[in-house]
């Protein structure tokens, strides 16, 4: 997780940019994240396999996860475990409130 600090990182009216790596080769900023699932409590679900079967893009990328995130922009499947998801998402937010000068 590290702070844009491209051309339009002081201009943004909503703050600095902090990119969350989910795994794999998966990175969103940290403030599009709605919610972090793990897969076995969502599995159970009676919706929740309708729900993983939308985000898998293949059988094997199915095999290897362990957590949906819900993002702004869609459904992702991560072989991280929800815990480390948002861990990775809370040190974001640390992040975000930090002055520049911090950096």
């Amino acid at each position: 997780m590290y702070p844009f600090e491209g051309p339009c990182a002081g201009h943004s009216p909503v703050g600095r940019l902090v990119l969350v790596h989910l795994g794999g080769d998966v990175v969103v900023d940290a403030r599009e994240v709605v919610a972090i699932l793990d897969l076995a409590r969502l599995d159970a679900a009676p919706d929740g396999r309708a729900l993983i079967t939308r985000a898998a893009a293949s059988a094997e990328a199915r095999a290897q996860a362990r957590t949906l995130i819900v993002t702004t922009q869609g459904l992702h499947l991560s072989s991280l475990a929800a815990e480390t998801v948002a861990k990775r998402v809370a040190v974001s937010a640390e992040i975000r409130k930090r002055p520049t000068a911090e950096m």
